[in-house]
């Protein structure tokens, strides 16, 4: 019975440890944010279309207004075509398309083919066939004789306003003509804000032009990526009943090539909680969030790299606009009019666009990158810190994007049953800061808790060299020299382990005899000098520890910890490595590493030895060190702690700075004033740095 008991007892505990671990770390594929599309802003009422000839599927001609005094007479019918209500009713409308003269729209049968789908979902790609209009009774005459003068200035709003009606209409049922609406849209009203005279207060009819501008760009790049409209990112065409309007697109200010821009995604509404703050600029133009995929030659790039970005579209006057006529596969032909450029900002090196031959704002949302991320998980920034037997060993070092010249790197190392994904909050703080996140740009390091720390602090000494020598092959760039560290939890002992040499301190706290005098195969050698014998990593010149247990937790010893330390034992092949170097050296190695292979839980041990050789390493004499703890917590045995680890653990002598701050353990890496604290480290070490210009880094003398 009392067996029995026992082993209720470990069951009752492991299964304690499991469910801690899941509400620590979560599953691969749980999404830690909200991600949806933008809200469109309402139509006009007064400008949905109510005429027979602005139905969606009964005409998609593009109309244009014409003056009535300007036009020739047209016959009487029978049956006069109806206007819309909200234009002028002397008004009429015609077809540009067609080479005779202007001419009424007769009203088209409702059971009329519509040249595109109009099933329940995008994405099908149907070449638009030209469709004649119905006869109607016309007058003959030369269209060079006919003056067309532009609208009025408030027409061309109203104009806007129900193309804008008419692409939600369209765009409510899923028919791809919305593009052709929004386009219709989005150049009426970027025609009334370039004429909008100078007010001192924008009237509201100035701001309606803005909304619909933005909301329908935003409306069509979402239906031109998810119909592939987007032509190897080079050009992006409308379809029309009689061939098609091409926007071109123009990249400005990124690292990325054309055709590395895989997804495209309109920012809308989104929400996280690991996301302290939200940060936007107010401007002209869509902020949108990229990704790219990764490519087979990728180095130190997740499986998806967001990045941000913001679309302007750009009407082209009609005297620069050109048609092409195009044969088609099928012998007929079409005509591809290029009506505008679409240009894409990185809003990080652009402030300010030209925008009524003035500068204006450029409209941003970094915030919104990192909601992506947390609202579309991948294994890189998703992935819990402990792997399961047989899964693959996680990626270890990632970039968010490709080294920029100049750029400071931070290199992020996550704490215990921890991810990625943590430092997201202090990442979004740092991209507020222009000056800052010109400064610097963001690695973060990933690594399973079934491994001793000590070879992961050795995997990532490796991958830093590989990503350093990869990136600045003939060490020109002083940024690469001048790295910033910051660790969470144990993520900051992997941070000191690469700042100190360890000479013969850690071998010595592990070992009775010389490493020469080991009996293992080569390999194993070989992992046993990595992880005991390096030398201070040259590019580290700061490190910042938080809530770093320097002295150990007595959180692993206790029951939980034991059990945990259990539960995420190692694999079956490396238990057998172990017992058998064990077994050739019976006499080699201390309790600690005998009795099982270590995991990252047992080193954190206050009686460990190696912990208490790591404790007396000496970084570096150029590594700056940093100390931000927390005293959220106070127990009779630990005293004033942040419920795992005790302030007396989490001090450390000879530091540069130290701040405590009143929160818990798995919160302080997240905490304002933690944040704050990092932010003010980062902006002395940047000033410490001369900053040198991006293309003048190649110019200075190699290391």
């Amino acid at each position: 019975m009392l067996q029995i008991m026992r082993i209720n007892a470990v069951w009752g505990v492991a299964w304690i440890a499991a469910i801690f671990c899941a509400l620590q770390v979560g599953c691969v594929t749980h999404a830690r944010g909200r991600w949806n599309p933008p809200v469109m802003a309402p139509p006009n009422p007064a400008a949905a279309p109510q005429s027979s000839c602005f139905g969606v599927t009964q005409c998609a001609a593009t109309l244009e207004l014409i003056e009535p005094g300007n036009a020739l007479p047209i016959p009487t019918t029978t049956e006069p075509a109806d206007l819309p209500p909200e234009l002028p009713a002397e008004g009429f409308w015609r077809n540009p398309n067609l080479n005779v003269g202007p001419q009424r729209l007769p009203a088209v049968e409702p059971e009329a083919p519509s040249p595109l789908p109009n099933d329940r979902t995008w994405g099908e790609s149907v070449t638009p066939i030209p469709r004649p209009i119905p006869p109607g009774p016309t007058k003959s005459g030369p269209i060079a004789e006919i003056e067309i003068k532009p609208p009025p200035r408030d027409d061309r709003l109203m104009l806007a306003e129900s193309y804008y009606a008419m692409a939600m209409e369209a765009d409510r049922k899923l028919d791809e003509h919305a593009m052709s609406f929004y386009l219709d849209a989005i150049l009426g009203a970027w025609d009334y804000m370039q004429t909008a005279p100078v007010e001192r207060d924008i009237s509201l009819q100035t701001g309606r032009a803005w909304i619909i501008y933005h909301s329908s760009l935003a409306r069509l790049i979402h239906i031109a990526a998810a119909t592939g409209r987007f032509e190897k990112n080079i050009r992006v065409r409308v379809p029309e009943d009689y061939g098609y309007r091409v926007l071109e697109i123009e990249y400005a200010g990124f690292a990325w090539r054309a055709d590395e821009f895989d997804e495209w995604n309109v920012v809308g509404e989104y929400q996280s909680k690991y996301l302290l703050h939200h940060y936007k600029r107010p401007g002209l133009g869509v902020p949108l969030v990229i990704v790219r995929n990764r490519r087979p030659d990728d180095q130190f790039l997740p499986g998806k790299t967001p990045f941000n970005a913001t679309a302007v579209l750009r009407p082209v006057d009609d005297e620069f606009r050109s048609d092409v006529t195009i044969p088609c596969p099928d012998s007929e032909t079409h005509v591809e009019r290029m009506v505008g450029t679409l240009q894409l900002f990185n809003p990080d090196e652009f402030d300010d666009v030209e925008f009524r031959e003035c500068q204006t704002a450029l409209a941003a949302d970094w915030t919104a990158l990192f909601a992506y991320m947390l609202s579309h998980p991948q294994a890189e920034l998703q992935r819990s810190s402990h792997r399961g037997i047989g899964e693959p060993a996680p990626a270890g070092l990632f970039m968010l994007e490709p080294h920029q010249p100049g750029r400071i790197p931070i290199v992020f190392v996550h704490g215990l049953l921890s991810a990625p994904y943590t430092w997201a909050a202090m990442a979004n703080e740092l991209y507020a800061y222009p000056e800052l996140h010109k400064r610097y740009e963001i690695w973060a390091f990933q690594y399973p808790t079934d491994e001793p720390f000590l070879a992961s602090a050795a995997v990532l000494r490796r991958q830093l060299d590989c990503a350093v020598r990869c990136s600045d092959p003939e060490g020109r760039d002083p940024a690469l020299d001048n790295m910033v560290v910051v660790g969470h939890s144990m993520g900051g002992l992997i941070a000191k382990l690469l700042a100190a040499p360890s000479g013969n301190t850690l071998w010595e706290h592990a070992a009775f005899v010389p490493i020469e005098e080991v009996v293992a195969p080569k390999d194993v050698r070989i992992r046993l000098q990595q992880s005991f014998f390096f030398s201070a990593t040259p590019y580290v010149k700061d490190v910042i520890y938080i809530a770093t247990p320097h002295e150990g937790s007595s959180w692993a010893r206790r029951c939980l910890g034991q059990t945990t330390s259990l539960v995420i034992e190692g694999i079956e092949h490396r238990e057998q490595t172990h017992q058998e170097l064990v077994n050739e050296n019976p006499a080699a190695f201390r309790e600690e590493l005998r009795r099982r292979p270590p995991t990252s839980i047992d080193l954190l041990e206050p009686d460990s030895l190696i912990l208490k050789g790591i404790y007396q390493l000496d970084v570096a004499p150029e590594v700056r060190e940093h100390s931000i703890i927390g005293r959220g917590w106070w127990s009779i045995h630990d005293g004033a702690s942040d419920g795992v680890v005790p302030v007396k653990s989490a001090r450390l002598p000879g530091v540069d700075s130290e701040v405590m701050i009143s929160a818990t353990h798995m919160h302080l890496n997240k905490h304002p004033g933690a944040i704050c604290e990092v932010l003010r480290i980062l902006q002395v070490h940047a000033d410490q740095l001369p900053w040198v210009q991006p293309h003048l880094v190649g110019q200075c003398e190699p290391k």
